[in-house]
């Protein structure tokens, strides 16, 4: 597996940061950074510290990697019991400075872990994403990418609906609350989260806010703070926020379409641009295409990462079902949008809102690589609806069965790397045995159409 480059902690640009802190009189700054599953941990360091420990490192549990959702334990992750559950060291990048609006005088640095001897861990989502984002700029490509999430709204204290039915995009609902809802609009921005739109969804306290694309790691740095900073927000005003992906067995599930494109180094252009034949797919574009496709089932195990987001892989729901692509397509897996101009991209509708938009940005580079590379042509586009076709792969039906197809998609995690494939399928596997263990056995019958109790207990407010 290739390695990302280092952080760099310059001394220069760390005292200013340092200064500006002072001169705002900001008190705090969180060492951040993400899990396994997408959730923030972190430690807040006192502004006076902020030079030794982003120079020196801040020791943190190496093992909080290998956590399920609510801090249990995975047994054979190679970061825990193995290793005597040793500390890392945490470093900062410079370049994810901010100041969060929604906390009391607090600033936040996204991090990432070492072991102690300096060695990166790359069981990290964010390491592994960078490393994947540096393989394809070797091969001459940027890539510029936007998450865009659903989420459930609910009392936090009686866990009920602010508002009920399903009237999306109704005014009365884009606004039921405007206190929590503008303080998102207006505090995301601050943070570089360029808000887009805002509306209700297709669920009681539903709701879908979108935010513009950026190049490289920062769109899913944006991705993590957005999903973290919805939940911090909802908290501070009396509400719960949860991207679970499907939270209730008869409402609409949450989704995270996951747009994309590359850009030719050389150039500076879209590379899935083909503006004298709009309705065919170049060369770049068909090869990363039939990646996706061929690698689709396997990603699915980073797009859908527990036994619940499959429940939203259902006909008629405008999730997919299947290994599928086509122009401007809602039943689709793979959409494909606007190739006359430098708009041109994809949009891959598989992943689920409970998913690590680093992990779902690692393993779409790595599909995408693997397919330009091997010249991987795609099947033939869907004309019309892709529900029910035959001959066309289907998604996996659960959890299990897409661990398996990754574990032996060879080409994807020789990519991700074996410190991470270790670890990732140790934690799910643990995770599905613990579910089973309370209840929610994803072999049994009917399983797909109901939400169990442990599944609302274990992801809600987490995800």
């Amino acid at each position: 597996m290739p390695q990302p480059k280092p952080l760099s902690v310059a001394k220069e640009r760390l005292q200013s940061l340092k200064d500006e802190l002072d001169a705002k009189g900001i008190e705090f700054v969180r060492f951040e950074q993400t899990d396994t599953h997408g959730t923030s941990r972190s430690k807040t360091v006192p502004t006076r510290h902020l030079l030794h420990f982003a120079t020196n490192g801040l020791n943190f549990l190496l093992g909080h990697l290998g956590f399920d959702v609510q801090s249990g334990v995975a047994p054979g992750t190679g970061y825990l019991e193995e290793r005597g559950f040793p500390d890392s060291r945490i470093f900062p990048d410079l370049e994810t400075f901010t100041i969060v609006p929604w906390a009391s005088s607090t600033a936040s640095l996204l991090c990432e872990p070492r072991f102690e001897d300096g060695t990166p861990a790359m069981a990290a989502p964010r390491a592994i994403a960078r490393a994947m984002l540096d393989e394809l700029e070797s091969m001459g490509y940027g890539f510029y990418s936007g998450f865009e999430y659903e989420f459930y709204i609910v009392d936090r204290e009686t866990r009920q609906a602010p508002f009920p039915g399903i009237q999306i995009f109704s005014t009365l609902r884009n606004n039921f609350n405007e206190q929590v809802i503008n303080q998102i609009l207006l505090d995301m921005p601050k943070i570089g989260v360029d808000i887009i739109t805002s509306n209700s969804e297709y669920g009681p306290g539903q709701m879908e806010i979108n935010f513009g694309p950026a190049g490289g790691i920062t769109a899913a740095d944006h991705a993590f703070r957005f999903k973290n900073g919805v939940k911090e927000i909802a908290q501070k005003n009396g509400y719960m926020a949860s991207f679970m992906t499907k939270p209730y067995a008869d409402q609409s599930a949450n989704g995270c379409h996951y747009h994309h494109s590359l850009v030719d180094l050389k150039t500076g252009k879209n590379a899935f641009s083909n503006s004298d034949t709009p309705n065919e797919l170049n060369d770049i574009c068909r090869w990363w295409t039939g990646g996706q496709i061929h690698h689709l089932a396997a990603l699915s195990a980073l797009a859908s990462p527990t036994i619940n987001c499959y429940k939203r892989y259902k006909q008629w729901s405008f999730a997919p079902t299947n290994a599928t692509w086509a122009f401007e397509n809602r039943t689709v897996a793979i959409r494909v949008k606007g190739l006359k101009g430098e708009g041109a991209h994809l949009e891959n509708r598989i992943p689920g809102g409970a998913s690590n938009p680093y992990l779902v940005m690692a393993g779409v580079i790595a599909a995408g690589i693997d397919g330009i590379r091997n010249k991987i042509e795609p099947p033939a586009a869907t004309q019309g609806i892709a529900y029910g076709l035959e001959g066309v792969e289907n998604l996996p039906t659960g959890l299990p069965q897409a661990l398996a197809a990754l574990e032996a998609d060879h080409a994807l995690t020789d990519l991700l790397g074996a410190e991470f494939m270790q670890l990732y399928l140790a934690v799910k596997r643990h995770e599905i045995s613990k579910a089973a263990t309370h209840g929610a056995d994803a072999s049994t019958a009917g399983f797909l159409d109901r939400v169990d109790p442990f599944e609302v207990d274990e992801y809600f407010e987490f995800l």
